[in-house]
């Protein structure tokens, strides 16, 4: 099982460090990864340091840009689609070849981590969207299921992004689901990977907008009393030094 996950990421990375546009360095690097076993997950990405420039679709290899909106200020150059197809080919190619050169080595397996938070301020019935964050698992392939009050949700609301890959070569996605908030909703993200025992469950809560007036309320009284404390121990202190010098 190890000797199959070994080199199961086989990954091309070209890196050029540009440090003439500005007084530091950049990081542009071309990325193309794919697994063993694991038709139609490959992928090609172009990053700007650390930021994910565009993406080529896995079947029709055609640039995807990581913010369309700024489409008219960048086209991406019209020779990336049969690149990527080449790049995914030799990808495929190369990888049995990678693993008997590399002797079958132990897999590189990182296991993830995830946070849930909604995209804006919740207000009750109004509609809104929960992220749920997957991030530094290796190797790239994950599964995401969302449930409301124990209950899968439509899938028909959900959506997840590409792999983006970091610096150290481990991988991050987001899952996103269209909701509206109702008072004591609980959802729930559980993520699933080879690195993982059991599914990574996550909950979120729908809270009353005054029920968390009154919690942060609690909060900064608790604070603010916290703070009282510490002072007039200090003060006593500083009176009880006093009294022994006298």
């Amino acid at each position: 099982m190890k000797c199959d996950m070994a080199v199961k990421l086989f990954q091309v990375l070209l890196v050029i460090c540009l440090s003439k546009c500005s007084h530091g360095k950049h990081l542009l690097r071309f990325l193309t990864f794919c697994q063993k076993n694991v038709t139609g997950d490959g992928q090609n990405d172009i990053e700007f340091d650390g930021d994910q420039l565009l993406h080529t679709d896995t079947f029709t290899h055609q640039p995807v840009q990581r913010l369309p909106e700024f489409g008219d200020e960048w086209i991406p150059d019209p020779g990336l689609a049969p690149d990527s197809y080449v790049n995914l080919g030799t990808c495929y190619y190369n990888i049995p070849r990678a693993i008997a050169g590399a002797k079958s080595p132990a897999a590189n397996i990182a296991s993830p981590t995830s946070m849930i938070h909604p995209k804006q301020e919740i207000e009750i019935g109004v509609p809104n969207t929960l992220i749920c964050f997957v991030k530094d698992f290796h190797p790239p392939t994950v599964t995401i299921i969302w449930t409301r009050n124990e209950e899968p949700v439509d899938q028909m609301v959900v959506s997840q992004t590409q792999y983006y890959s970091n610096q150290d070569f481990s991988f991050n996605t987001a899952s996103y689901l269209e909701f509206t908030p109702q008072v004591n909703d609980i959802y729930s993200c559980s993520v699933g990977h080879i690195g993982l025992r059991e599914p990574l469950t996550k909950f979120w809560e729908v809270k009353d907008t005054d029920q968390q007036l009154v919690e942060t309320a609690l909060c900064v009284c608790g604070v603010i009393l916290g703070l009282i404390g510490v002072v007039t121990g200090l003060w006593f202190i500083v009176k009880a030094n006093k009294s022994c010098q006298a």
